[in-house]
C-alpha cells in the first residue's frame, strides 16, 4: 500500500520531527555529550520507522519534498550574507588550508576504497562508487557516476553508490560531533570570546523584543538574494565536468549582496537573518533525513560494507590527526573537523548540522561556521568529479 503525503502534511511532519528531536536531546544526556544534532536523532528515528513499515507492513510513504531544496537554498543564502569583507580577509589562509585538506581526503577515499575492493575480490570501480563518489560526493554524485561505471563493466554501480551515499548520510552525523568533542576535551579547547559577542546564547535570560518589520524585511531580503543566486548558478553550471549544486549560486549571491550592501551603507537585519538561518537549517535537515529511504542500505553488504567502514575510519582519523592541525589546532579547527566528517561522509546538511551541534554545546566559532561549509563543498564539487573522471578508466583496468 502506498500513502502519498502532500506538501503541507510533509512539512507538518518535518516540524514535528524538529520538535521531537529537541525534546529527546534535552532529556537524553548522551546525545548532548556527543553533540548529536536534534533533527538527526528524530529524523533517523522516523526514517527507520518508515523502513520497518515498508519491509514488514508493506506500507510505503511517498513524501512531497519540494521544500527540502528551498529551505537548503535559503539557509546557504543566509550563510553567504554572513561573509563580511573583514571575515574574508581573515580567512584567506584558512581557505587554502580547507581546500588542501579536502583534496587530500577525497584522494585518500578512493585509494582506500579501491585497495579494499581489490583485497576482497570485487570490481575496483566499486571502491570509487563507495569512495569519494558516495562519501564526499553524496548520493547525487554517486548516482551520476553509477551509469558510467556500469558502462565500464561494474554491474550495479548505481544502486551500490546510492546505497553507500545513504549510509554515509547516516553515519556522518553520528561520528562528526563525537570526533570534535574528543578534540575539544583532549586539547582543552575554548571558543574565542569575540565570537560570542554577537551570538544570542540559548540559555540566556535576556529578552530581545520582536520587531515584526525587521523579521519580515529579513525574510523578504533572504528570498530576494536567494533568487539573485539563480543567474550565478547558471554561470557556474557552464563549467565543464563539474557538478555544481544549486545552493552554491545562492551562497555566492549572499556574499556579493552582503558586501555591496555594506559598501552602500544599507542596513542588514543580521539577528533576524540569523534566526531564519537556524530555522531553515533545522527544517531541511529534518526533511532530508526523515524522507531518506533506508531500504537502499540493504544493497550495502559484504565487501561494500568493509569499504564503508574503512571510509568512516579514514574520515575520523584524518580529521583528528591531520586536518585538525592543518586548520590551526584550535577550537575553530575542532568545529571544522566536525564539518569535515559531515561533508566527507555525507553531504552539506551533515556538515552544517555537525558544526551547529558542537557549537550549541561548547560555543560559537565564526570562521568555522561561515567559511568552512562553503569552501569545503565548493572544492569538493569541483575537484571530486574531475578526479573521478581522470582515474575511472585506469581503475577499471586494474
Amino acid at each position: 500500500m502506498k500513502i502519498t503525503l502532500d506538501l503541507l502534511t510533509t512539512t507538518g511532519v518535518a516540524a514535528f520531527v524538529v520538535l521531537l528531536g529537541r525534546y529527546i536531546v534535552a532529556r537524553v544526556k548522551v546525545f548532548r555529550d556527543f553533540c548529536i544534532p536534534a533533527a538527526v536523532v528524530s529524523g533517523l528515528l522516523v526514517s527507520i520507522l518508515m523502513c520497518l513499515l515498508k519491509v514488514y507492513g508493506g506500507i510505503s510513504v511517498v513524501w512531497t519534498g519540494q521544500l527540502t531544496g528551498w529551505s537548503m537554498n535559503l539557509f546557504f543564502t543566509a550563510v553567504g550574507i554572513g561573509f563580511t569583507a573583514e571575515l574574508l580577509r581573515k580567512g584567506g589562509k584558512l581557505c587554502v588550508q580547507i581546500a588542501i585538506a579536502s583534496v587530500i581526503l577525497i584522494t585518500l577515499q578512493n585509494i582506500v576504497g579501491v585497495a579494499i575492493a581489490k583485497m576482497t575480490g570485487v570490481n575496483p570501480l566499486i571502491g570509487i562508487a563507495c569512495g569519494s563518489a558516495a562519501m564526499y560526493g553524496g548520493v547525487g554524485t554517486a548516482g551520476a557516476f553509477g551509469p558510467i561505471f556500469e558502462r565500464l563493466g561494474c554491474d550495479g554501480a548505481t544502486v551500490i553508490g546510492v546505497a553507500a551515499g545513504t549510509f554515509g548520510m547516516v553515519v556522518a552525523s553520528l561520528f562528526g560531533g563525537p570526533t570534535a568533542r574528543y578534540l575539544i576535551k583532549t586539547h582543552h579547547l575554548q571558543p574565542l570570546p569575540e565570537d560570542q559577542e554577537n551570538v544570542e546564547i540559548t540559555n540566556t535570560k535576556e529578552v530581545h523584543p520582536l520587531d515584526t518589520k525587521k523579521v519580515s524585511t529579513a525574510f523578504f531580503m533572504l528570498l530576494l538574494i536567494a533568487g539573485l543566486g539563480v543567474p550565478v548558478y547558471k554561470v557556474l553550471k557552464l563549467i565543464p565536468q563539474v557538478e555544481m549544486p544549486y545552493f552554491v549560486g545562492c551562497l555566492f549571491s549572499g556574499v556579493i549582496c552582503r558586501n555591496v550592501m555594506e559598501a552602500l551603507k544599507i542596513e542588514i537585519p543580521e539577528k533576524e537573518i540569523s534566526v531564519l538561518e537556524h530555522i531553515m537549517l533545522d527544517f531541511f535537515i529534518a526533511l532530508t533525513l526523515m524522507t531518506m529511504d533506508m531500504t537502499k542500505l540493504f544493497a550495502v553488504a559484504g565487501p561494500m560494507l568493509l569499504i564503508l567502514i574503512g571510509e568512516v575510519l579514514l574520515a575520523c582519523f584524518f580529521g583528528t590527526f591531520i586536518a585538525y592541525y592543518m586548520y590551526g589546532k584550535n577550537y575553530n579547527a575542532a568545529v571544522m573537523v566536525a564539518g569535515l566528517v559531515g561533508v566527507g561522509l555525507g553531504a552539506a546538511p551533515n556538515a552544517v548540522a555537525n558544526e551547529k551541534s558542537v557549537m550549541d554545546e561548547f560555543g560559537w566559532a565564526n570562521m568555522a561556521w561561515t567559511i568552512f561549509p562553503a569552501m569545503s563543498i565548493l572544492i569538493g564539487n569541483t575537484y571530486n568529479p574531475l578526479y573521478i573522471t581522470a582515474i575511472q578508466k585506469f581503475v577499471a583496468g586494474l
